[in-house]
């Protein structure tokens, strides 16, 4: 039995990826998580990339499929042999392709499939019946604008780890302690980072700021952010950290999280800046109000309005009292909405759901 007195559940993840961002790191996440409470996991996938070489070095069992394509007969075989030789009890795929071959492995294997819904622009490869676990109330909504009837999903929220609160500085900025911005995210023209820019370069001479980004620096919209720091006389005040793995200490040495992304289905990195008791800016867009509580925690700006983000970095820059409040809140938002307990109960109750749809199914 689990710590929680659950009977342990044999759970595949299916994933493809060759990249890190959002959704490997929600398979490395969830996987920890169910395994840390006594679940057992296996991840099937392609192992020469960042996923699959995180999920070897954290213990799990893993089995390389490649998933050419959507249509690749032989990994899905492979996927489901192993499935029923590994005894699972349920494959979860992760985003269409993941949720596409963990279906096409249930037929063959019998065995319960779920899928995640991890993104605001998914929905065709999902198959009907399957039980879809959307990352958010926004991510929901768009399924079910494209046909999915509500029975079919579920919304349960990731998690991420408990990095505990940071202390927050009391004190306002000054030129040699300027206002600490973090944009931690992949280095991706959807993450909008030339909007952060812009507003940098919006802001007046009486407010001292630096930001620091996050990512991966060898692309070509990190030459072209690199270039627009210089062109906006930037460069002093903007540094670029590459791919950096020490989140805690990033959000320890901030005050105020950007985030003004175009999209966003759920932010991980909006849930870690609630952990860590930080205010963030972000974008009215897609599952973002459902992290950032509007003036509580933090501030909420139109996507694509450079100077509505820069007002919003003023207000807080000029206020760390209101900056410390917001902390407080994003901490307490973070305890009841988006701990790994929360998460592995509603996973777990969704698995056994799909597998309880299964059984009646074959009866």
């Amino acid at each position: 039995m689990t710590a929680s007195g659950q009977a342990p559940r044999r759970v595949v993840m299916v994933a493809h990826s060759h990249i890190l961002g959002g959704m490997e790191r929600r398979v490395v996440s969830t996987s920890a998580a169910l395994a840390e409470r006594g679940h057992q996991v296996a991840f099937a996938g392609p192992l020469d990339g960042w996923m699959g070489e995180r999920m070897r070095a954290d213990g799990h069992t893993c089995l390389h499929v490649p998933m050419h394509g959507m249509y690749d007969p032989l990994s899905a075989w492979k996927l489901a042999r192993f499935a029923r030789r590994w005894r699972a009890d349920v494959l979860h795929g992760q985003a269409q392709r993941g949720g596409r071959y963990a279906d096409w492995a249930s037929r063959w294997s019998g065995v319960a499939a779920v899928a995640s819904a991890n993104s605001m622009i998914s929905w065709r490869w999902f198959p009907p019946e399957m039980k879809l676990l959307a990352v958010s109330n926004a991510v929901r909504d768009h399924l079910m604008q494209h046909g999915l009837p509500a029975a079919q999903v579920s919304v349960v929220y990731s998690a991420v780890p408990d990095i505990g609160m940071q202390p927050a500085r009391q004190a306002g900025p000054t030129p040699e302690q300027p206002l600490q911005l973090l944009m931690n995210s992949r280095l991706v023209d959807v993450k909008a980072h030339d909007v952060a820019l812009d507003a940098l370069a919006l802001l007046p001479a009486t407010l001292p700021v630096h930001l620091a980004i996050t990512g991966a620096t060898d692309t070509p919209w990190a030459a072209q952010i690199r270039a627009q720091a210089e062109r906006l006389g930037l460069a002093g005040r903007v540094s670029f950290l590459g791919q950096s793995q020490d989140i805690p200490e990033l959000l320890a040495a901030c005050d105020v999280v950007l985030a003004p992304s175009r999209h966003e289905a759920l932010s991980l990195t909006l849930m870690e800046t609630c952990a860590a008791g930080r205010p963030a800016i972000a974008t009215a867009v897609g599952g973002n109000a459902e992290i950032i509580a509007e003036g509580a925690s933090g501030l909420l700006v139109p996507s694509e309005n450079a100077q509505a983000l820069a007002d919003a970095i003023v207000r807080l820059g000029s206020d760390s009292a209101l900056r410390v409040a917001m902390g407080r809140t994003a901490r307490d938002i973070y305890e009841r909405r988006f701990t790994a307990d929360i998460m592995v109960r509603n996973t777990v109750a969704a698995y056994d759901e799909a597998r309880a749809a299964r059984r009646g199914r074959a009866a």
